[in-house]
């Protein structure tokens, strides 16, 4: 049982990275009829919510590396997502302003996940070494450290979800309202943002699988 729920942690990754490539691919190919640019709408949601002060620059960290740095108060998008006139960049560009406006906001469940982070970053790190050598070295209590680990990895990606989902619904609403695409590029755009959301619910589901693999471990050895 426990290989197979390995599996199936692996399995919902790449079903979730085929999912928003597919996605990528297909509405990348789509130009918007009013020919706005990624950078365009960015910059144009953002001064229409008096932030001007954010900055966008170009990310040199390849396709899909679009995020936004509250650290560096910058919007960064990918070379795509910066020049093309398509759905997916609007879309995409539209997401991480969506980011900035939440922190300009001061958007609540920001603060408890970043008060999560520095816990979340030692486990990514530390979590696996920990299990595996309380696996090797029959060592109970260093097991259940690891276990517990990777539920404080488990929680950040539970807190993160509403916050993607609240980005990517204040940018579709944006772009409707701001009468920045046509109507049916809104639904479009959804459609690309609903495959990027399923990246951050799989990475938690498979997270939820491995704490489970790792229970199933320590049961049969106890």
């Amino acid at each position: 049982m426990d290989i197979l729920l390995y599996f199936a942690a692996i399995a919902l990754i790449l079903w979730s990275q085929f999912k928003v490539n597919n996605a990528y691919s297909h509405f990348a190919k789509v130009p918007t009829e009013k020919k706005i640019s990624g950078y365009d709408v960015a910059r144009a949601i953002l001064d229409a919510n008096g932030l001007q002060d954010v900055q966008i620059q170009v990310s040199q960290n390849g396709l899909l590396s679009d995020h936004y740095d509250p650290k560096t108060n910058t919007v960064n998008l990918s070379p795509k997502v910066y020049n093309d006139t398509t759905v997916a960049s609007v879309a995409v560009a539209a997401h991480e302003v969506g980011h900035a406006i939440q922190y300009a906001d001061h958007y609540s469940i920001i603060g408890i996940r970043n008060a999560i982070l520095p816990f979340a970053i030692v486990s990514s790190y530390a979590g696996w070494i920990v299990a595996v050598i309380g696996i090797l070295a029959g060592i109970d209590a260093l097991l259940l450290l690891g276990i517990a680990m990777l539920g404080v990895i488990a929680a950040f990606q539970l807190i993160t979800l509403p916050i993607e989902f609240n980005a990517s619904s204040r940018a579709l609403q944006i772009l409707s309202e701001g009468n920045y695409i046509n109507p049916d590029e809104v639904a479009d755009s959804k459609a690309m943002l609903s495959a990027a959301a399923m990246t951050y619910v799989a990475a938690f589901g498979a997270t939820l699988l491995q704490i489970m693999r790792l229970l199933l471990i320590r049961g049969r050895r106890r």
